[in-house]
Formats: C-alpha cells, structure tokens, sequence
C-alpha cells in the first residue's frame, strides 16, 4: 500500500493539524533523513527540529533493539506500505521510554520523491498504570507484600524448580497469638500499624530468595527454598519468634504479641503446594492448641488433632449456648481469725451426666474466644448466688472468679462487672478477680488502665500461680494487685526431700514487705500445713481444710464450720 499526498494547496490547513496532535509526527526522505517533525515530537523526545534536521531518526532509538529487527520493520514497510507496533526510544536527558508508532510510506507529487512519515505516542504512563495494576493485582495493600495469587504462583515455580533438581524447601504457616484482641482494644487501625510493622521486620530475617506473603488477617505464609537441613528452619523460626516477641509500640501503647508457626516440608509432607499450605497450617493450629507462641513441625496425626479440635470448639459452643457448665466454691481461710474470708469459684462441665473437671476444657477454651462468653457466664452465675447467700444471711464474704488473659485484653471486662455488680445489687467489695501472673505480665497500657479502674472501682485483684514467671515488683505495684496465690507446684514439693521452702518463704516475705495477701494454695497434708505455719503464711486453701463444693455442700460445710468456731 502507498499514499499518494499533495498537501502545498492545503499547506495551512497540514501546518495547523500537524502542530496540533497530540502524537508525535515525524518525516522522513527517501535516503531516510528527517526533513519534518511537529512540536508533539519536539516534547516528547526532547529534541527541536533544528537538532535533528536531515539526521537519520535512529537519533531517538534507545539502542535495545537489534538491527535484525530493524531491517525486518523495513522489509514490511517496503512490501505493505505500513507497519506499526512498540519501540523504545531514548529522550535526550538518556531516559529510555517506549512508544507505539505507525510508519507508513507515500509518495510526493510534487518531489516526485518517496517518503515516509511516522505517527506515534509515549506510552510509558500507560505501562506505568498497567504495572501498578498489576503490582496490586499480585500484592496486599496494606503491608506491600505478596498476596496469595503471587504466592502460588511462586509455589507453582518452586515445586517444579524443586523436582527437577532434587531440592527441598519449606512452608511456614504463622499466625499471630490473640490479634483479634489488639484490634478489639486498640482499633483496628493499630491493628494494621503491627501488621506493617511486623512486615517491615521481616524482610529483614528472610533471603533474597526466599518469599513472604499475607494470606489473611493476621496469617503469613513463608516459602523457604532450596533448604539442606531442618536445623536451618529451626533457626528462622527462632529468629521470627524473637522478632515478633519484641514490644511492639503503637500510638504510646506498648504490648507484647506472639506467634504460632507450623512446618510442612517438601517432598516429605507433601508433592504439591496446596496440600504443602494445608499441613503447614495444621502444625501452626497444633502449635497454638499446644500454647502458642512456638513451632511445629507436621506429622500426619496433626490432621487428625485438627479435626478433633474443631469438633470440640463446636461442643463447647454449645456446652455454653446450653448451660452445661456448672460451679462450685472452695472456702480460702485465715487462719488467725479462722474464718472464711474468700470463695474461689470453681467450673464444672455438666456433660452427659458426668461431671468433666476444669484441666479437660478451660485450655481448649482459652483457644478460643469462647471464653470471654464462658466466663461471663461464670460471672454471672457466681455473682446470683453470692445475692442469694446474703439475703438469706448465709454468707458475706468474697467470691473471688478467675479471669482469663484474653478476657482481661478484650477492654470491656470493666463494663461487663459493673453491668452484673449493678443487675444484683451487689456492692464491689464482695468481688475479687482472680488472673494468672503470665497474663498480667502481659498486658498492655490499655490493660492496666482496666485493672485500675476495677480496684478504684473496689474489686479487688489477685494473682494465681505466682512465682512460676518473672513479674517485675513495680507490675504488683502498678496492677494494684492486693493477693498472691503462691504456685501449687512450690506447694506439692514441700512433701518431698529436695523441696522448694526457701522458694515459698521468699514469696511469703516478699508479699508480707509488699503489704499483700499470701495464699498458699493446694494444702492438702499435714507437713504441707506445718511448713506454711512455720514461715509464717496465715492464709490457705486446699483440701487439707476443705474441698470444692456446689452451693448446697458449702452451706452444710460453712454451717457446721462456724458452729465449731464458736464452741472453740
């Protein structure tokens, strides 16, 4: 095809359109010489036409393409008359941009010569927007980091890369410990500021060419390739644990998460990435029933476990939705006036018409966020009979209730006591919370606000199992903690010959110079009991002096416990 033009009639008319497009317009002789170009082309290479006049157009190339494709351009355009398609061009401050361009050869009337002139635009913003498409269409928008699209696909290349070379690699399923309690307390836009931060510090620990993604709220996958033993995954894991366990710091808060981590690994636990992902976050739902914060690496009896353990959240659900669960009291008594001046209450699973003790369900329940409902229940149930006891003049004392890690980072434990305290007329003081010292170790600047506000409130607060942690002396201070229940495990040694005395007395004195309360809790033979007494700890509980009761059992035993008390 050729064009036949004779504009110099027109000529006007050419000049203004020419000047006009938006395109760059550029003219070329026979010899391949540009005797015209318009001010499109002037901005879009840089170049002015006093520059480039008479020179070959190869001035604009980029020089990436090679002179075999050039020729082949030439060969098309001599046959058809036309040719277009993508080139890169250099401006002239170097920068290299591609373009789109149509050439077409016509023929001069007037030089009777031939000619060729080229039509073309600077796509470089248009790729810009296709690549950022892309980027988004492959990565999370939050932390910048791939997403599960990107993820597979680069499993898709690591699994055949692997068979092909006899190679081994790992995936690492992690999932962060209670964020749902971050987001619920702080907002969930300090929930993704961890996310980011979190992000930002790990590609700090991984190699070039290994890969993370985030594949959900708070879960990540990890593609460790070409690995030669496990102790190297062991050592990332350690080092991502380190990481995650540092103090995260958001918006004046500081708190401490964790992260629970399984390990599946190619070719042993699986040929193929899917089933690859699946085992891996089996083993990090393994880990986190096992008390998160730590790895595991898959074996087949996980899948099992998993499905077990699915099977029994969903019983639980319904234990609480049904009002399975059942309490029981077991007196704390002081022994210099010997009276009883607190109750623990103690949970019962009422399952089929046997009773399950608490070491069977309150883990699994702590797993989930079923236990905030739990204990509300729990609450609840302890708190109507403590109003019952009073108004029939039975007992006046202090039900203390424990209370969960979880529960405690939730933010609305307040609300929720003086909710139940307000519905029974109940006055704060007759109400202790009872939390294990590794939760309050813990806690957050939001956390310790809670507990305040319940001690200002009147309640008062306790810590179950101390010794067993590293609780800063300042913490008992700041949690306005006001009781110590010395861990059970210092307790059951004293029967023993290599026992832990030095350790209760410690603990004793401690809270003693503290002005705290010390409970030795789990007496339950007579050298246990001559020990406490002898190191000077007047307050006890165990079976030694009285075991766990429903309602009815307590009021028998308180019963016939005063009546000794007042006979002596």
């Amino acid at each position: 095809m050729q064009y036949d033009v004779s504009y110099d009639n027109d000529k006007a008319l050419y000049t203004t359109i020419l000047n006009n497009t938006t395109e760059g317009i550029i003219i070329v002789d026979e010899k391949i010489r540009i005797i015209e170009l318009n001010k499109s082309c002037e901005d879009i290479t840089g170049y002015s036409f006093k520059e480039v006049k008479n020179k070959n157009p190869n001035i604009f190339s980029s020089e990436t393409i090679s002179s075999d494709r050039y020729k082949k351009i030439w060969k098309q355009i001599s046959k058809s008359g036309f040719w277009i398609g993508e080139l890169q061009n250099r401006h002239k401050n170097g920068n290299i941009y591609p373009i789109i361009i149509k050439i077409y050869k016509f023929y001069n009337k007037k030089s009777k010569k031939l000619n060729y002139f080229g039509i073309f635009s600077d796509i470089s913003s248009q790729e810009r927007k296709n690549d950022n498409l892309l980027h988004l269409a492959y990565h999370d928008p939050l932390t910048n980091l791939p997403n599960r699209l990107k993820l597979e696909a680069q499993l898709e290349y690591v699994v055949n890369n692997s068979k092909r070379n006899n190679l081994q690699f790992a995936i690492l399923f992690l999932d962060l410990d209670d964020f749902k309690i971050i987001n619920d307390t702080l907002g969930h836009s300090s929930g993704d500021e961890v996310l980011i931060s979190f992000a930002n510090k790990f590609k700090e620990i991984i190699r070039t060419n290994d890969m993370i993604a985030r594949v959900g709220g708070d879960e990540f996958i990890v593609v460790l390739s070409d690995i030669s033993n496990y102790l190297f995954i062991e050592r990332v894991c350690s080092k991502i644990l380190a990481l995650v366990n540092k103090p995260f710091n958001i918006n004046n808060t500081s708190f401490n998460i964790g992260v629970s981590i399984g390990i599946a690994v190619y070719p042993q636990n699986a040929d193929n990435y899917k089933d690859l992902i699946h085992n891996a976050d089996s083993a990090m739902y393994y880990a986190k029933n096992k008390g998160k914060n730590h790895f595991k690496f898959y074996s087949k009896q996980m899948n099992k476990n998993h499905n077990f353990q699915a099977e029994k959240e969903i019983e639980l659900f319904n234990a609480i939705k049904n009002d399975e669960f059942i309490i029981h009291f077991q007196p704390e008594i002081d022994l210099k006036t010997n009276k009883v001046f607190a109750l623990e209450v103690l949970s019962r699973w009422k399952k089929n018409n046997k009773v399950v003790m608490p070491n069977d369900f309150i883990s699994d329940l702590d797993n989930t966020n079923h236990i905030i409902e739990f204990e509300k229940q729990i609450l609840i149930k302890s708190c109507k009979q403590l109003k019952l006891w009073q108004d029939r003049d039975i007992y006046h004392g202090v039900i203390s209730i424990n209370i969960s890690g979880k529960h405690l980072e939730t933010g609305d434990l307040y609300k929720l006591v003086v909710d139940v305290l307000k519905s029974h007329k109940l006055e704060a003081k007759y109400l202790e919370l009872e939390f294990n010292e590794y939760d309050v170790m813990k806690i957050s600047t939001k956390t310790l606000f809670t507990l305040n506000n319940l001690s200002v409130l009147g309640v008062s607060l306790s810590i179950d199992n101390f010794g067993k942690g590293f609780s800063s002396f300042n913490y008992l201070r700041e949690c306005s903690i006001s009781k110590l229940k010395i861990d059970k495990s210092y307790i059951d040694s004293l029967t023993k010959e290599n026992n832990d005395e030095d350790i209760v007395k410690s603990i004793i004195d401690l809270g003693i110079n503290m002005g705290l309360s010390v409970i030795a809790e789990g007496i339950e033979v007579p050298l246990q009991d001559e020990i406490i007494k002898k190191n000077s700890c007047t307050k006890v509980q165990g079976f030694f002096y009285a075991k766990p009761m429903d309602s009815k059992e307590f009021e028998h035993w308180y019963k016939n416990f005063n009546q000794l008390n007042i006979k002596a």
